[in-house]
């Protein structure tokens, strides 16, 4: 059986989570989503009494998983909530063609989180886009499109920052998205140095935003309760 488990925005596994755990033969946890989340191993060995093997994208994306989950209860640990990542979804996906059982134990995401967080209203969110870090010979604009065309629907944009080969610093993010006005910035969230900082980008730009791994939104137009309480952020 293979039980796909998330940790939340803060590696904090729920309760039904530490006790599957606990029944698995093998634990793996991919950190590449969420890098700090190699920081919470020890916790979970902790917890479970089990040791956690780290697994890399290559060895996700591979049969690697399936093939041991075919005779054993095997644990894949991920970032967040475990389908809200196209990987995961296409091991349920080969999962159910093998017919190897499997077990979805859902956590928060930072689709819900960051709008929770920032005050703003999550139905007013349109298509999320993401920034890949810089390579030579490599600038795709598909992540802007996506930005216009919510700002052009009056919808806000939630944009995740690359986190490979290393979480993006979000002052290059921000050069990236210096085309538009406004930013929410998001630094560490559920941690407890994490921070929310509202403003200009241009502003932005020159105050300390907290540390990686970061994510940014691009408001569309206000609604009144949501401008009051991105501006207490402001004043905390």
């Amino acid at each position: 059986m293979l039980y796909l488990i998330g940790a939340g925005i803060s590696g904090d596994l729920t309760l039904e989570g530490v006790e599957a755990l606990k029944k698995c033969d093998e634990i793996y946890i991919e950190v590449y989503t969420n890098p700090p989340l190699a920081d919470k191993i020890k916790e979970v060995e902790k917890l479970t009494g089990k040791e956690v093997m780290k697994v890399d994208r290559k060895e996700v994306e591979s049969d690697f998983l399936l093939g041991y989950a075919k005779d054993k209860d095997i644990a894949l640990i991920s970032g967040g909530d475990p389908l809200t990542a196209t990987t995961h979804i296409t091991l349920v996906i080969e999962a159910r063609k093998r017919n190897i059982p499997v077990k979805i134990i859902h956590n928060s995401s930072i689709y819900a989180v960051s709008a929770g967080k920032s005050g703003l209203q999550i139905y007013r969110f349109g298509k999320t886009a993401s920034l890949v870090n810089p390579r030579p010979n490599y600038k795709p604009t598909s992540s802007l499109d996506i930005i216009r065309a919510n700002l052009q629907a009056g919808t806000h944009t939630l944009v995740l920052l690359d986190t490979e080969p290393k979480p993006m610093e979000v002052k290059t993010a921000l050069e990236m998205l210096s085309e538009y006005s406004m930013a929410v910035v998001l630094s560490r969230l559920g941690e407890n140095d994490e921070k929310i900082t509202y403003g200009e980008i241009e502003d932005l730009k020159k105050k300390d935003l907290g540390k990686p791994p970061f994510s940014v939104i691009i408001p569309a137009k206000l609604h009144p309760i949501e401008e009051e309480y991105l501006e207490g952020l402001n004043h905390k």
